[in-house]
């Protein structure tokens, strides 16, 4: 939205710069993070897909809906990740659904932080009724529900790897430490982080240097990778069990195939330019070093989103619009989660230069 609550239409696709009614912009909001969305051979990979397999399997994977495209998507996701295999699904909302109607046992107990992701909080409710829940910022609070946790069954900690407003990290390391010997899981959905943090890209538990089978996530190809879709990297009984025992699964249309063609095209993409993930995070750096620069407090944090809240120096709807008219998108949200007043979420990818990430600070510091 702009400042003004008007919905923005986008004339063409989305990169560093789009084009609205006819003007174009410098883009600095969304999350295409590795600028993958326009990116031509990412386009082929879907206009190939559709000219052999259409667009619908019109079919469950249960029956006859799957498509040889989603084997191709199966294996490009696992090699990326560094799985065993992969499971995909039609939409990165649904991973944690998956995850825990998948994976989660009878006797388990499901511990989420607060402030989750609403489809991290509404799959909990769904598969997980009485769920118990920690503070993010104050992890003794989760020690103290482990200290309560009774029975024989596992404890499954469950949260968001990267918050898609402030773009805080999930202490993945700190909660493995945690848990220890417990018999015990860690579900992540990663939809910010797969594709952005790590040296290889694969997400949270890369950033952290952490290889434990106890870690299981969920990512979206909407995001880092400019298409649409889920996927759980998996082992081949983690897969078993997925498709065996969820329903979410069992009962849902696979994704399109010119959707998991450019997922395929942008996966094999990133793998083969391993560049991307080092330009995105300097990029980010120099965006915080650049809003810091003009005044700004700005929180240090892997993850290339800045969160700008209102403040005595500060209005988010009055910011969003002088930007707008200066040329430079930089969206206001009032997305659940946001602070009273809504914000301005800033995104910076790997496909901008440093002399936009400059534009935008000059911009910022002439308006505040």
């Amino acid at each position: 939205m702009s400042g003004n609550g008007r919905e923005i239409v986008l004339d063409g696709p989305v990169g560093p710069e789009v084009s609205i009614a006819g003007k174009r912009y410098l883009y600095f909001g969304g999350t295409d993070y590795l600028n993958m969305a326009g990116r031509p051979e990412v386009r082929r990979g879907a206009s190939r897909a559709i000219d052999d397999f259409g667009v619908s399997a019109s079919a469950s994977r249960t029956s006859s809906g799957t498509l040889q495209i989603h084997l191709e998507l199966e294996r490009a996701a696992a090699d990326f990740a560094g799985s065993e295999t992969a499971v995909i699904y039609s939409s990165g909302y649904l991973g944690m659904s998956i995850l825990l109607s998948g994976l989660l046992a009878d006797g388990d107990t499901l511990i989420v932080h607060r402030d989750a992701h609403s489809s991290i909080v509404e799959a909990a409710r769904a598969w997980s009724p009485g769920f118990l829940e920690f503070d993010l910022d104050n992890l003794d609070s989760l020690a103290d529900q482990l200290g309560r946790v009774t029975g024989g069954g596992r404890v499954v900690v469950a949260g968001e790897g990267v918050s898609p407003l402030f773009g805080r990290v999930f202490p993945l390391a700190e909660v493995v430490e945690m848990l220890g010997g417990r018999e015990s899981l860690i579900f992540i959905d990663d939809a910010h982080g797969f594709g952005v943090l790590g040296k290889n890209g694969r997400g949270t538990a890369d950033h952290f240097g952490v290889d434990s089978p106890a870690v299981v996530i969920c990512a979206t190809l909407s995001k880092a990778f400019g298409s649409f879709g889920g996927i759980v990297p998996a082992t081949t009984e983690q897969k078993k069990c997925i498709c065996n025992n969820s329903l979410v699964y069992q009962c849902s249309t696979p994704t399109p195939a010119p959707v998991c063609g450019a997922a395929v095209a942008a996966l094999s993409y990133a793998a083969a330019n391993q560049g991307l993930f080092r330009q995105l995070a300097e990029n980010n750096r120099l965006l915080r070093e650049t809003l810091a620069g003009v005044g700004l407090d700005v929180p240090d944090s892997p993850a290339p989103i800045i969160a700008l809240a209102s403040s005595s120096k500060l209005n988010p709807r009055q910011l969003c619009d002088r930007l707008f008219e200066a040329g430079i998108l930089a969206p206001f949200t009032s997305y659940p989660g946001s602070p009273e007043g809504g914000m301005v979420r800033l995104v910076t990818t790997a496909g901008h230069t440093a002399e936009q990430i400059g534009q935008l600070g000059e911009a910022i510091g002439r308006l505040l």
